[in-house]
């Protein structure tokens, strides 16, 4: 083989090795092009599905039924021979509350249920206090006390706070209770006897009466009590007699509680709009602010500074949930016409709640 041939035959593969090198290089590159467009693609129409399950608890004919989305089933908790009511669930969703009784027999002492979602066990208490044998409502007050009202007549209620641990009554009162604080056993209430001439409207803690209305004719409509038991803010109003309408003058006021607990001191008085809707609440550093669906109105400077509500709002059961649920409960209540339009009242479920 003569030098030329080799030369050529040398230049030859080296041209083959480079053509080699390029189209590697090029199908790499593509393929990675590929790959990653095909990634974003992927990220792009990526769809978030809520897989959380549900149960939920509700009652219905004078009984309480839990409905496991898991397991597509409906069942009912506690005594199947007594009858149900007043169901609610604790803040952190892990305990039922419901009274159960006799329709037939009055039940005494009136006994309430707590029944644990996670284990499915149950234990109940017995309501003693005279005040409140007529139960008509209850009410967490935090994961481990509840605040339960019961009938006296008309114009007043009886209320007591029960811890569910140790089933001891903590405090209670008689009249109008605004509100509960656990950490120092302070009970805020007002006493709204039935009786003519009517009584200044008033405020108590723990039976002590704190303030009175100078006004007869202003009524107090809610008020709380700090956690630290240092402050109360209350609403108040009275009908504005240079008004022909009938329209309310509307008032936020704020006072210090006084070491002793007996007496209110430094009570500053703040004209709001009768329109101004929400719940009274006081913050860790007993500021306090009125918290609407829409809007918080917090004061600050003696004026209520209104701004978006932003906090977060309690989770709802979804569309698809409901179909869900309606489709177990089809089965299960046979009797009951249900369709997609039907609701709640109309299949006779009440106190539905989420867990």
């Amino acid at each position: 083989m003569t030098i030329h041939q080799k030369i050529t035959k040398g230049f030859f593969k080296l041209l083959i090795m480079v053509i080699c090198v390029f189209l590697g290089a090029f199908i790499l590159m593509a393929c990675s092009n590929k790959a990653e467009k095909t990634n974003k693609n992927i990220s792009k129409n990526k769809i978030v599905v809520n897989i959380k399950q549900t149960k939920i608890a509700f009652e219905k004919n004078n009984n309480v039924y839990i409905y496991d989305e898991i397991n597509q089933q409906i069942k009912s908790i506690g005594d199947n021979s007594k009858s149900k009511d007043l169901l609610e669930l604790s803040p952190d969703k892990t305990k039922l509350i419901f009274r159960e009784f006799n329709q037939e027999k009055e039940t005494y002492p009136p006994r309430l249920i707590i029944y644990d979602v996670k284990t499915q066990k149950s234990k109940d208490i017995d309501i003693k206090d005279k005040n409140i044998q007529q139960i008509i409502e209850i009410k967490w007050v935090d994961n481990d006390n509840v605040l339960i009202t019961g009938h006296i007549d008309p114009s007043s209620s009886g209320y007591a706070v029960y811890n569910i641990k140790s089933k001891d009554e903590l405090i209670s009162c008689e009249g109008t209770i605004r509100d509960v604080t656990i950490n120092n056993k302070n009970i805020l209430y007002s006493d709204t006897p039935h009786t003519f001439p009517k009584i200044k409207a008033n405020l108590y803690i723990n039976g002590n009466k704190i303030y009175e209305v100078s006004n007869v004719n202003e009524e107090i409509f809610d008020g709380v009590i700090s956690k630290d038991g240092k402050m109360i803010a209350f609403r108040s109003w009275v009908e504005d007699k240079t008004k022909s309408n009938g329209k309310k003058i509307a008032y936020l006021n704020l006072a210090s509680v006084n070491s002793s607990g007996k007496e209110i001191s430094n009570l500053k008085k703040v004209i709001i709009s009768s329109d101004t809707t929400g719940n009274l609440e006081f913050d860790d550093k007993n500021s306090i602010s009125i918290i609407g669906d829409e809007f918080i109105y917090k004061l600050e400077s003696g004026t209520l500074v209104k701004k978006k509500n932003n906090l977060k709002k309690q989770s709802e059961i979804s569309d698809l949930q409901f179909r869900k649920f309606k489709e177990i409960f089809k089965k299960q209540f046979p009797e009951d016409a249900i369709s997609d339009e039907t609701l709640l009242e109309d299949i006779d479920i009440s106190n539905m709640v989420e867990f």
